[in-house]
């Protein structure tokens, strides 16, 4: 087992066994901190351009049950999508905006109000289809996409993709010299793992289609490699303080709807930040250009 960052060989055990195969390991490089399972033969479903992402593996609702309906799974990922939005609605005024693993479209929905033009591509035929009724230019495969764009969005995607170097690759291809291309994706080191030390949202949170999990650090060197240059590097903390307590006290996810009277916005402003200062937030927001001098930083 070779590092996706680094190279080296050195790997150590971190969990045995991930929420859906028991007899597939979280494994850390102890060289650079790269997160990685060791098989990724469950995630060869649906092969992306050699990047093996899975068909139902996309957004805040990542594994996308056969019998959820589509009016539900708009509304589990609403919240996210008008988090991108508000975040990238300036960025993305009045250019071409093209969203890599684009779901149910929610956030094209939302952006199209701004951009002076939105394309998608999402394996998953159903929404591709749905999406297209609302007048969204969407594909199957970056194969099909023919000009390039100013502001290229991956949301929880790149965590799915087996070689995620060769679809950033081809990405960098297919984005203008002074675009920006958007990445969010899980935290590899989330509070509840590397801080609390949670079993049970580790037992929880590793999953088969989550082939590769990314600090900040190993984030940005992948990027860097694959021919981008940094623009901004953070995280973001969705979940607020609840959400972390009843995990920790019940060992279970939806605390900050269960306990939703301990709901403080300005308590869970602080806590956010603290988790993003000390860089334990759950979400990583990265960007890269192609050079230096990108034109699109707000």
């Amino acid at each position: 087992m070779k590092c996706l960052i680094c190279g080296k060989e050195n790997f150590v055990c971190i969990h045995k066994g991930t929420r859906d195969f028991p007899d597939i390991n979280v494994m850390r490089c102890c060289e650079c901190g790269m997160v990685a399972l060791d098989s990724r033969e469950n995630n060869t479903e649906e092969n992306y351009s050699q990047g093996g992402m899975l068909k139902d593996s996309y957004g805040a609702v990542a594994n996308r049950k056969e019998d959820m309906q589509w009016d539900t799974w708009v509304e589990e990922t609403r919240q996210d999508d008008e988090r991108r939005y508000i975040a990238l609605k300036e960025l993305c005024r009045d250019k071409e905006v093209l969203e890599f693993g684009c779901g149910n479209g929610g956030f094209l929905k939302r952006i199209k109000n701004v951009a002076s033009g939105i394309t998608g591509i999402e394996l998953m035929d159903e929404a591709r289809e749905k999406i297209s009724r609302g007048g969204v230019e969407i594909y199957r495969s970056l194969e099909e996409v023919k000009r390039q764009y100013d502001v290229i969005c991956m949301f929880m995607v790149i965590e799915h993709l087996n070689n995620p170097d060769v679809v950033l690759k081809k990405l960098r291809g297919v984005l203008k010299d002074k675009g920006i291309l958007i990445c969010e994706t899980v935290n590899a080191n989330d509070a509840l793992i590397s801080k609390y030390g949670c079993d049970a949202f580790m037992d929880f949170t590793y999953w088969s289609e989550h082939v590769f999990l990314f600090a900040s650090d190993t984030l940005e060197k992948l990027f860097e490699r694959d021919g981008f240059t940094t623009v901004w590097n953070t995280q973001i903390q969705r979940y607020p303080l609840a959400n972390h307590l009843y995990w920790l006290s019940q060992g279970k996810p939806g605390g900050h709807i269960r306990w939703e009277e301990l709901g403080d916005r300005q308590l869970d402003d602080l806590y956010a930040k603290k988790m993003v200062s000390m860089g334990i937030a759950d979400t990583l927001w990265y960007a890269g250009g192609v050079k230096k001098d990108c034109g699109l930083i707000p």
